[in-house]
């Protein structure tokens, strides 16, 4: 979702628990769905594994995949975190008492950039992509992991919760010596008004 700015902090979450699952992760269960990196060149030093995600991009009846179960007990805490946070804003308030729908999560997924990887400059041009508040939580990361977004460059710390600018070209370099794994959510406020970047006004 495009939004004035390029980063948008929303607070912090306790990943620590879910770092240690993934840590202990065998690398079959990285290697198991390719469909990322097969469609999107910049991802060819990623690996994903799907939690809720529909390959044709849909922006409504997200499928719940096999992992979600998997890592339900340590994501439930977050996802609930996540979605106060939304439907707290004034702007859901507004859109629930005009009767939208609530918010809800259409993507989340895991994604590993493998050590001295990087993703290259590109941004989100899906029509659902569009109309998402994308999130990234970084769950295993270290200092010399940097995202840029448009003309800012940070490293997001480990549990930090922040929202991107999807819209704008962004890019991310892992300098390490360590795999940096971040849980990408996209949530959709129903309803939300938006001004894409060429200047078009959307409805999510």
């Amino acid at each position: 979702m495009n939004f004035q700015g390029e980063f948008i902090k929303h607070g912090h979450c306790d990943v620590s628990q879910l770092a240690e699952r993934l840590s202990n992760l065998p690398a079959t269960v990285w290697e198991a769905d390719a469909f990322r990196q097969r469609k999107f060149e910049v991802h060819q030093d990623t690996q994903t594994i799907k939690l809720l995600m529909d390959e044709d991009f849909r922006h409504t009846h997200p499928s719940v995949q096999p992992q979600f179960h998997q890592f339900l007990d340590l994501l439930e805490p977050i996802l609930v975190q996540l979605r106060n946070l939304f439907d707290s804003s004034e702007t859901a308030k507004e859109l629930v008492a005009n009767n939208y729908r609530p918010g809800y999560f259409i993507r989340i997924i895991l994604v590993n950039l493998k050590s001295k990887g990087s993703i290259a400059r590109h941004f989100d041009d899906y029509e659902s992509l569009k109309r998402s508040h994308r999130i990234h939580l970084p769950i295993i990361t270290n200092p010399k992991v940097l995202i840029t977004v448009g003309d800012t460059t940070k490293h997001i710390k480990l549990g930090e919760i922040w929202e991107i600018n999807n819209r704008e070209h962004h890019w991310v370099n892992n300098e390490s010596n360590q795999d940096r794994v971040h849980m990408i959510l996209d949530y959709v406020l129903p309803g939300e008004t938006v001004i894409d970047r060429d200047g078009a006004t959307l409805t999510c």
